[in-house]
């Protein structure tokens, strides 16, 4: 049996997960876009899974 240090076998840092709904409640999601990132990502995510998938409104500038 080899001996491994548990921090040398992953040398990325921890990921920070968040409760989808209380991200979504913190942030002002409205509730049908909190109910299609769960679906779309389950109860739990990390911060750049719910930032890439986070639908805003567009800004109509002229």
């Amino acid at each position: 049996m080899i001996r491994r240090d548990i921090g040398a076998l992953d040398g990325s840092p921890a990921k920070h997960i968040f409760d989808v709904a209380e991200y979504c409640r913190r942030a002002g999601i409205s509730e049908a876009e909190q109910r299609r990132l769960v679906k779309v990502l389950g109860p739990y995510a990390s911060s750049h899974e719910l930032q890439m998938n986070i639908v805003r409104p567009r800004i109509r500038t002229r």
